[in-house]
């Protein structure tokens, strides 16, 4: 048949059971052009199961009842081997419908459930890594210190340079939208003591926590998800080898080593930025700037600031190893697990440094 006198309906994709929906929307707003015959062509179908042969056979002999001759065209032996079945019991099939929509009401309902599961299988992973980690200190020799130093490496000498720079800009930021009001005022040299206090207590732990949430605890979830997907886990396991302890500690014992570290670089470098923009704007020299931070500041301050640090180590490596073992039979699995461990990472981390600020607030500290 010459296809440019016929109207051709390619079918792409995955017909299944799954795409029912958006199938039955491609067949419904088919314009068959008239007096013209219509080839349904199956040559780029990547899936096909009894619904999209049900749909595809049913769409056909409409098209036949409205007076079009309808002929199939590049279609596997595998497909026709189905569409045989369809043909056969066309007559006893009920009509596929589209999934129906649940109440808002039920909806929240799911969620809240589906939220208070994961929220009980994460507290319990915790559980275990902790469990774990009392195996380690009661016998140390099970300790990997090779698989903690090459994860200090990939968490921590290798976000210097990202937590640097980006830690010099916020402290330049920080600087300049400070000392645009002090200046008005005549107070240039309250500019130190304000980012002291903002830089040591909030914005060193919270901002280094943050970047390495989107960097380390991405790859945590993307490593253990991809091993999960290749099956090394499952291998581990069958070996008799705890994924946990294998896995799970050295994350978790590296990045409680390496966070506070960068916190302290990114400090040093963000009061290096403020310094840098005081001497520009506030002609405010270094060594005014030292003796200032010297007096002004405490150690107090930046202990408060340090003191959250392993907690969000803990955060980000807990959630980063745990959304890995989430994932499942899909690589696009692994990039939405990926994907969550770092919106869940800086949730949790502004969430617990809110709490922190509340408790230091009623310790009076």
């Amino acid at each position: 048949m010459d296809t440019t006198k016929a109207t051709i309906f390619y079918c792409k994709g995955s017909w299944t059971q799954t795409e029912s929906v958006k199938l039955q929307r491609a067949l419904s707003t088919f314009q068959p052009e008239a007096n013209k015959p219509i080839i349904i062509d199956g040559g780029k179908i990547e899936a096909l199961d009894s619904v999209g042969a049900l749909l595809l056979t049913r769409a056909a002999a409409h098209w036949e009842s409205l007076d079009y001759t309808v002929q199939w065209k590049g279609f596997s032996e595998a497909h026709e081997d189905v569409f045989s079945l369809i043909k056969e019991y066309a007559a006893d099939l009920p009509t596929v419908s589209p999934p129906r929509s649940l109440p808002w009401v039920q909806i929240l309902g799911k969620q809240t459930i589906h939220l208070g599961l994961q929220l009980w299988a994460f507290v319990s992973f915790v559980g275990l890594i902790f469990l774990e980690g009392l195996g380690w200190c009661k016998a140390p020799h099970r300790i990997r210190f090779k698989s903690i130093c090459n994860n200090i490496q990939a968490t921590g000498t290798r976000a210097t340079f990202i937590v640097a720079l980006l830690s010099v800009l916020i402290g330049v930021v920080l600087a300049y939208q400070m000392g645009v009001q002090l200046r008005d005022y005549g107070a240039n040299i309250f500019v130190v003591d304000f980012l002291g206090i903002a830089i040591l207590r909030e914005f060193g732990p919270m901002i280094t926590a943050i970047i390495i949430a989107g960097r380390t605890g991405s790859s945590y979830a993307a490593q253990i998800g991809t091993m999960k997907l290749t099956e090394e886990v499952a291998a581990l396991q069958t070996m008799g080898l705890s994924p946990i302890e294998a896995l799970v500690l050295p994350r978790v014992t590296a990045l409680f080593f390496a966070l506070p570290l960068l916190v302290i670089l990114s400090e040093v470098m963000a009061l290096f930025g403020g310094m840098i923009m005081a001497k520009a704007m506030l002609s405010l020299s270094f060594i005014d700037f030292m003796h200032r931070f010297s007096t002004a500041i405490d150690l107090q301050t930046f202990l408060i600031g340090l003191i959250k640090v392993p907690v969000f180590a803990l955060l980000i490596a807990s959630i980063g190893t745990f959304q890995g073992f989430q994932v499942k039979d899909s690589a696009a699995s692994v990039g939405e697990r990926t994907t969550i461990s770092v919106v869940q990472g800086i949730f949790m981390i502004i969430v617990v440094d809110a709490a922190f600020s509340i408790l230091f607030d009623w310790l009076g500290i």
